[in-house]
């Protein structure tokens, strides 16, 4: 079992509670909208970014994360909540002993060996009728590409300072994003590019959400640069 994780100057950190929060909220407030209650699996836990809506919706949700600073966390976050059930384990060893109406996989792919299998396993998680919702973020977002020019990567999908200091093992597009949720046998309802980031988080720290929302919405007509790619799928 985990007990330390890499990333740790970042988790935690002004930036990751500041605006890649705020960013990420826009991002899950898309998928939001596809999810389905009552029994909720989210599979990784820095905050309560996917949590907390599903439990203003009256749902019950099980968070399974391998690493001991975020168990602790969830842990303080949700004392005493009957509707909260928390497994310290390893994504790929866990074994529920319930299924899901639906599945969350927030950015955690990148994390996962071998992605395929895992993505199996997760089926016979779901209810019939569930739904998995991944999120990843898209390797070809502009910000990358603008990276790219500038010299800071040799290629948008080269691991940038950020994924070696958090440990991803990968990075994705959309075509390697369907290519392994198909091989996996699910039906993909949406694959959508969601928020267009035109710089890095720490330019982008003092932005209103008035801009931020801005950015969300035209990143719809930009999808294959957006910041974050999500799916939908059973």
């Amino acid at each position: 079992m985990q007990h330390d994780i890499k990333g740790e100057n970042y988790y935690y950190s002004e930036q990751q509670k500041g605006i890649d929060r705020r960013t990420k909220d826009l991002v899950i407030g898309r998928c939001f909208e596809f999810l389905r209650g009552p029994s909720v699996l989210d599979l990784g836990f820095v905050d309560d970014c996917w949590t907390a809506p599903s439990l203003a919706r009256g749902w019950q949700v099980d968070i399974v994360e391998g690493s001991k600073r975020h168990v602790d966390a969830a842990l303080d976050y949700y004392h005493g909540n009957a509707n909260v059930t928390i497994h310290h384990a390893m994504f790929e060893q866990f074994c529920p002993n319930r299924e899901y109406s639906s599945v969350i996989a927030g950015d955690v792919l990148r994390y996962i060996k071998e992605p395929v299998p895992f993505l199996k396993r997760v089926r016979d998680w779901l209810l019939p009728g569930g739904r998995l919702i991944v999120t990843v973020p898209n390797s070809y977002s502009l910000h990358r590409r603008i990276g790219t020019l500038l010299g800071m990567e040799a290629h948008p999908g080269d691991a940038n300072s950020r994924d070696i200091e958090v440990g991803n093992l990968r990075n994705y597009d959309r075509y390697l994003l369907r290519s392994e949720l198909r091989s996996a046998g699910y039906n993909i309802i949406e694959l959508r590019g969601c928020f267009l980031k035109p710089l890095s988080s720490k330019q982008m720290n003092d932005w209103s959400d008035e801009l931020l929302s801005a950015f969300l919405e035209i990143g719809d007509e930009l999808e294959d640069y957006a910041w974050f790619l999500y799916a939908v799928c059973e």
